[in-house]
Protein backbone atom coordinates (compact mmCIF):
# COMPACT_ATOMS: atom_id res chain seq x y z
CA UNK A 1 0.00 0.00 0.00
CA UNK A 2 1.26 3.28 -1.15
CA UNK A 3 1.13 6.18 1.87
CA UNK A 4 0.74 9.28 -0.61
CA UNK A 5 -1.91 7.56 -3.18
CA UNK A 6 -3.67 6.63 0.00
CA UNK A 7 -4.08 9.78 1.43
CA UNK A 8 -4.79 11.71 -1.95
CA UNK A 9 -7.12 9.44 -2.78
CA UNK A 10 -8.92 8.66 0.15
CA UNK A 11 -8.78 12.07 1.68
CA UNK A 12 -12.72 12.32 1.29
CA UNK A 13 -13.08 9.53 4.52
CA UNK A 14 -10.71 11.91 6.92
CA UNK A 15 -12.56 14.14 9.42
CA UNK A 16 -11.12 17.67 9.72
CA UNK A 17 -8.35 16.25 12.12
CA UNK A 18 -7.48 13.69 10.24
CA UNK A 19 -7.78 15.58 6.62
CA UNK A 20 -5.30 18.29 8.86
CA UNK A 21 -2.89 15.10 9.36
CA UNK A 22 -2.94 14.04 5.78
CA UNK A 23 -2.11 17.53 4.37
CA UNK A 24 0.46 18.02 7.09
CA UNK A 25 2.12 14.58 6.10
CA UNK A 26 2.05 14.95 2.04
CA UNK A 27 3.40 18.80 2.27
CA UNK A 28 6.36 17.79 4.49
CA UNK A 29 6.94 14.13 3.47
CA UNK A 30 10.76 14.37 4.44
CA UNK A 31 9.86 15.99 7.54
CA UNK A 32 7.96 13.28 8.59
CA UNK A 33 9.79 10.29 7.53
CA UNK A 34 12.04 11.16 10.52
CA UNK A 35 9.18 11.70 13.22
CA UNK A 36 7.89 9.63 16.48
CA UNK A 37 4.72 9.67 16.53
CA UNK A 38 4.71 12.45 19.50
CA UNK A 39 6.88 14.85 17.12
CA UNK A 40 4.68 13.85 14.23
CA UNK A 41 1.51 14.60 16.29
CA UNK A 42 2.90 17.65 17.59
CA UNK A 43 4.22 19.43 14.17
CA UNK A 44 1.06 18.60 12.11
CA UNK A 45 -1.08 20.39 15.27
CA UNK A 46 -3.37 17.01 16.74
CA UNK A 47 -3.53 14.52 19.39
CA UNK A 48 -1.78 11.47 19.28
CA UNK A 49 -5.30 9.59 19.70
CA UNK A 50 -6.12 11.36 15.94
CA UNK A 51 -2.77 10.11 14.88
CA UNK A 52 -4.13 6.18 15.89
CA UNK A 53 -7.44 6.91 14.95
CA UNK A 54 -5.77 8.30 11.19
CA UNK A 55 -3.90 5.28 10.82
CA UNK A 56 -6.89 2.44 10.90
CA UNK A 57 -8.80 5.18 8.78
CA UNK A 58 -6.41 5.31 6.08
CA UNK A 59 -5.98 0.93 6.11
CA UNK A 60 -3.05 0.22 8.29
CA UNK A 61 -2.89 -2.52 10.88
CA UNK A 62 -1.53 -0.31 13.67
CA UNK A 63 0.29 2.79 14.48
CA UNK A 64 3.29 1.00 13.64
CA UNK A 65 2.63 0.23 10.11
CA UNK A 66 1.57 3.51 9.12
CA UNK A 67 4.65 5.21 10.33
CA UNK A 68 7.04 2.48 8.96
CA UNK A 69 4.61 3.56 5.33
CA UNK A 70 5.55 7.17 6.04
CA UNK A 71 9.12 6.26 6.39
CA UNK A 72 9.41 4.73 3.46
CA UNK A 73 7.35 7.14 1.61
CA UNK A 74 10.17 9.76 2.78
CA UNK A 75 12.84 7.69 1.89
CA UNK A 76 11.93 7.63 -2.40
CA UNK A 77 14.22 9.35 -4.60
CA UNK A 78 13.56 12.64 -6.10
CA UNK A 79 14.29 11.42 -9.15
CA UNK A 80 11.09 10.56 -11.26
CA UNK A 81 10.56 13.76 -12.62
CA UNK A 82 14.08 14.28 -13.81
CA UNK A 83 13.45 10.85 -15.45
CA UNK A 84 11.00 12.66 -17.43
CA UNK A 85 12.58 15.81 -18.46
CA UNK A 86 15.58 13.31 -19.45
CA UNK A 87 13.65 10.94 -21.90
CA UNK A 88 11.49 13.68 -23.09
CA UNK A 89 13.46 13.95 -26.55
CA UNK A 90 13.49 10.86 -26.80
CA UNK A 91 9.89 9.98 -26.45
CA UNK A 92 7.57 9.34 -29.52
CA UNK A 93 5.70 13.25 -30.80
CA UNK A 94 2.39 11.81 -28.49
CA UNK A 95 4.69 10.99 -25.54
CA UNK A 96 6.25 14.20 -25.30
CA UNK A 97 2.47 15.74 -25.08
CA UNK A 98 1.90 13.23 -22.06
CA UNK A 99 5.30 14.73 -20.77
CA UNK A 100 4.47 18.41 -20.89
CA UNK A 101 1.07 17.82 -19.43
CA UNK A 102 2.99 15.88 -16.51
CA UNK A 103 5.70 18.47 -16.31
CA UNK A 104 3.18 21.36 -15.98
CA UNK A 105 0.78 19.61 -13.65
CA UNK A 106 2.31 16.71 -12.11
CA UNK A 107 -0.21 16.96 -8.96
CA UNK A 108 -3.25 16.65 -11.63
CA UNK A 109 -1.48 13.73 -13.50
CA UNK A 110 -1.16 12.09 -9.70
CA UNK A 111 -5.10 12.04 -9.35
CA UNK A 112 -6.50 11.74 -12.90
CA UNK A 113 -7.74 8.64 -14.16
CA UNK A 114 -5.99 7.53 -17.76
CA UNK A 115 -9.10 9.49 -19.81
CA UNK A 116 -8.95 12.46 -18.16
CA UNK A 117 -4.87 12.85 -18.20
CA UNK A 118 -5.60 11.41 -22.41
CA UNK A 119 -7.56 14.22 -22.42
CA UNK A 120 -5.43 16.79 -20.69
CA UNK A 121 -2.81 16.04 -23.08
CA UNK A 122 -4.89 15.85 -26.25
CA UNK A 123 -3.76 12.26 -26.72
CA UNK A 124 -5.14 8.56 -26.36
CA UNK A 125 -5.36 6.51 -23.52
CA UNK A 126 -3.17 3.95 -25.27
CA UNK A 127 -0.58 6.79 -25.74
CA UNK A 128 -0.71 7.34 -21.67
CA UNK A 129 -0.23 3.21 -21.33
CA UNK A 130 2.41 3.15 -23.69
CA UNK A 131 4.21 6.20 -22.03
CA UNK A 132 4.05 5.10 -18.41
CA UNK A 133 5.91 1.74 -19.84
CA UNK A 134 8.59 4.38 -21.70
CA UNK A 135 9.34 5.97 -18.53
CA UNK A 136 9.80 2.88 -16.28
CA UNK A 137 6.39 2.12 -14.70
CA UNK A 138 4.55 -1.04 -14.43
CA UNK A 139 1.30 0.44 -15.54
CA UNK A 140 -0.59 3.65 -15.37
CA UNK A 141 -1.40 3.10 -11.83
CA UNK A 142 2.35 2.92 -11.02
CA UNK A 143 2.82 5.71 -13.05
CA UNK A 144 -0.01 7.73 -10.84
CA UNK A 145 1.66 6.70 -7.34
CA UNK A 146 5.13 7.75 -8.48
CA UNK A 147 3.62 11.26 -9.48
CA UNK A 148 2.10 11.31 -6.42
CA UNK A 149 5.03 11.27 -4.72
CA UNK A 150 7.03 13.70 -6.92
CA UNK A 151 4.25 16.05 -6.05
CA UNK A 152 4.02 15.58 -2.57
CA UNK A 153 7.62 16.64 -2.10
CA UNK A 154 8.71 19.95 -1.36
CA UNK A 155 9.87 22.63 -4.35
CA UNK A 156 12.93 23.26 -2.55
CA UNK A 157 13.52 19.59 -2.65
CA UNK A 158 15.05 19.66 -6.14
CA UNK A 159 18.08 19.60 -6.96
CA UNK A 160 20.64 21.64 -6.45
CA UNK A 161 18.37 23.70 -3.54
CA UNK A 162 20.17 24.95 -0.78
CA UNK A 163 19.80 22.87 2.51
CA UNK A 164 19.62 25.80 4.86
CA UNK A 165 16.51 26.78 2.81
CA UNK A 166 15.01 23.08 2.53
CA UNK A 167 15.09 23.36 6.23
CA UNK A 168 13.46 26.62 6.90
CA UNK A 169 10.47 26.23 4.15
CA UNK A 170 9.91 22.79 6.17
CA UNK A 171 9.97 24.56 9.55
CA UNK A 172 7.79 28.01 8.55
CA UNK A 173 5.27 24.80 6.55
CA UNK A 174 5.01 22.95 9.69
CA UNK A 175 4.26 26.63 11.30
CA UNK A 176 1.50 27.76 8.86
CA UNK A 177 -0.19 24.59 9.00
CA UNK A 178 -0.13 24.39 13.32
CA UNK A 179 -3.23 26.63 13.19
CA UNK A 180 -6.17 26.93 10.97
CA UNK A 181 -7.27 30.82 9.92
CA UNK A 182 -10.00 30.44 12.43
CA UNK A 183 -7.64 30.44 15.46
CA UNK A 184 -5.65 33.59 14.18
CA UNK A 185 -9.36 35.02 13.47
CA UNK A 186 -9.73 34.50 17.31
CA UNK A 187 -6.28 35.73 18.38
CA UNK A 188 -6.99 39.00 16.59
CA UNK A 189 -10.25 39.38 17.87
CA UNK A 190 -9.11 39.48 21.27
CA UNK A 191 -6.30 42.11 20.56
CA UNK A 192 -8.92 44.53 18.78
CA UNK A 193 -11.49 43.76 21.82
CA UNK A 194 -8.55 44.93 24.32
CA UNK A 195 -8.66 48.33 26.34
CA UNK A 196 -4.91 48.23 26.63
CA UNK A 197 -1.85 45.37 25.45
CA UNK A 198 0.92 44.82 27.35
CA UNK A 199 3.52 43.32 25.22
CA UNK A 200 6.78 41.60 27.01
CA UNK A 201 9.28 38.81 26.19
CA UNK A 202 12.30 37.81 24.26
CA UNK A 203 15.54 39.88 24.52
CA UNK A 204 18.68 39.45 23.25
CA UNK A 205 19.35 38.89 19.24
CA UNK A 206 14.82 39.15 19.30
CA UNK A 207 14.75 42.38 20.95
CA UNK A 208 14.74 44.01 17.81
CA UNK A 209 12.22 41.41 16.31
CA UNK A 210 9.94 42.74 19.60
CA UNK A 211 10.34 46.28 18.65
CA UNK A 212 8.89 45.03 15.34
CA UNK A 213 5.58 43.36 16.67
CA UNK A 214 5.09 46.68 18.53
CA UNK A 215 5.36 48.88 15.81
CA UNK A 216 3.38 46.70 13.30
CA UNK A 217 0.73 46.22 16.08
CA UNK A 218 0.44 49.94 16.57
CA UNK A 219 0.38 50.84 12.90
CA UNK A 220 -3.12 47.91 13.53
CA UNK A 221 -4.60 50.49 15.61
CA UNK A 222 -3.90 48.74 18.89
CA UNK A 223 -3.71 50.23 21.85
CA UNK A 224 0.06 48.20 23.10
CA UNK A 225 2.85 49.11 25.16
CA UNK A 226 6.00 47.99 25.48
CA UNK A 227 7.74 47.98 28.72
CA UNK A 228 11.30 46.89 29.36
CA UNK A 229 12.10 48.57 32.54
CA UNK A 230 11.47 45.83 35.56
CA UNK A 231 10.20 48.09 37.73
CA UNK A 232 7.65 49.60 35.40
CA UNK A 233 6.90 46.43 34.41
CA UNK A 234 5.86 45.15 37.49
CA UNK A 235 3.47 48.49 38.29
CA UNK A 236 1.97 47.60 35.12
CA UNK A 237 1.27 43.95 36.17
CA UNK A 238 -0.64 45.29 38.96
CA UNK A 239 -2.96 46.97 37.68
CA UNK A 240 -3.73 44.46 34.87
CA UNK A 241 -7.54 43.81 34.56
CA UNK A 242 -9.96 41.42 33.11
CA UNK A 243 -10.15 43.39 29.54
CA UNK A 244 -6.34 44.52 28.85
CA UNK A 245 -4.46 41.40 27.28
CA UNK A 246 -0.79 40.09 27.76
CA UNK A 247 1.12 39.72 24.45
CA UNK A 248 4.53 37.34 25.28
CA UNK A 249 7.10 36.59 22.85
CA UNK A 250 8.90 33.90 23.90
CA UNK A 251 10.72 32.10 21.22
CA UNK A 252 13.44 30.61 23.38
CA UNK A 253 13.21 29.65 27.13
CA UNK A 254 11.18 31.71 29.08
CA UNK A 255 12.48 33.95 32.27
CA UNK A 256 11.60 34.12 35.82
CA UNK A 257 10.11 37.23 34.89
CA UNK A 258 7.69 35.82 32.33
CA UNK A 259 6.81 33.36 34.67
CA UNK A 260 5.75 36.18 37.05
CA UNK A 261 3.76 38.32 34.36
CA UNK A 262 1.66 34.97 33.83
CA UNK A 263 1.00 34.32 37.26
CA UNK A 264 -0.33 37.91 37.97
CA UNK A 265 -2.31 37.70 34.48
CA UNK A 266 -4.08 34.39 35.96
CA UNK A 267 -4.80 35.85 39.33
CA UNK A 268 -6.39 39.03 37.92
CA UNK A 269 -8.22 36.87 35.21
CA UNK A 270 -6.11 39.10 32.30
CA UNK A 271 -6.30 36.74 29.02
CA UNK A 272 -2.54 35.89 27.85
CA UNK A 273 -1.72 35.50 24.13
CA UNK A 274 1.96 33.56 24.17
CA UNK A 275 3.86 33.63 20.76
CA UNK A 276 6.16 30.59 21.15
CA UNK A 277 6.76 26.95 19.98
CA UNK A 278 4.93 24.14 21.02
CA UNK A 279 7.19 22.59 23.13
CA UNK A 280 7.54 25.42 25.88
CA UNK A 281 4.55 25.11 28.75
CA UNK A 282 3.60 28.29 28.19
CA UNK A 283 1.72 27.32 24.70
CA UNK A 284 -0.85 25.60 27.14
CA UNK A 285 -1.12 27.94 29.92
CA UNK A 286 -2.06 30.83 27.35
CA UNK A 287 -5.56 31.51 26.76
CA UNK A 288 -4.17 32.15 23.17
CA UNK A 289 -1.21 30.38 21.58
CA UNK A 290 0.52 31.49 18.56
CA UNK A 291 2.73 29.12 17.10
CA UNK A 292 6.17 29.64 16.40
CA UNK A 293 8.94 27.15 14.62
CA UNK A 294 10.17 24.10 16.29
CA UNK A 295 13.21 24.28 15.04
CA UNK A 296 15.19 27.11 16.78
CA UNK A 297 16.89 28.12 13.68
CA UNK A 298 13.63 29.17 11.92
CA UNK A 299 12.22 31.56 15.37
CA UNK A 300 13.06 34.60 13.84
CA UNK A 301 11.50 34.04 10.82
CA UNK A 302 9.27 32.33 12.23
CA UNK A 303 7.83 35.71 14.38
CA UNK A 304 7.80 37.55 10.99
CA UNK A 305 5.88 34.98 9.75
CA UNK A 306 3.52 35.16 11.96
CA UNK A 307 3.31 38.88 12.30
CA UNK A 308 2.39 39.25 8.96
CA UNK A 309 -0.63 36.57 9.48
CA UNK A 310 -2.04 38.08 12.39
CA UNK A 311 -1.31 41.65 11.00
CA UNK A 312 -3.82 40.14 8.13
CA UNK A 313 -6.68 38.90 10.39
CA UNK A 314 -6.27 42.26 12.12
Amino acid sequence: MDIVWQLQQQSARFDAQESKLARFILDNLHASAQATMESLAAQAGVSPAVLQRFAASAGYRDLDDFLHQVRQAGQQESAFMTVIRQRQASLSQQEQRVARAILRDAAFAASATIEQLASRAEVSAATITRFARSVGCDDIRDLRMRLARASAEPATSSHGAVPQLVSLHQALTQQWQQLDDSRWQQAAQALRQARSVLLIGAAGQHTPLVGEVQQRLSEAGLALAWIQDDNLLRLTLSRLQPDDLLLILAPDTINSSVLSAVHHAHIQQTPVMALCPAALDLASQANYWLPLPDAAPARRYGILLALDRLAAAL
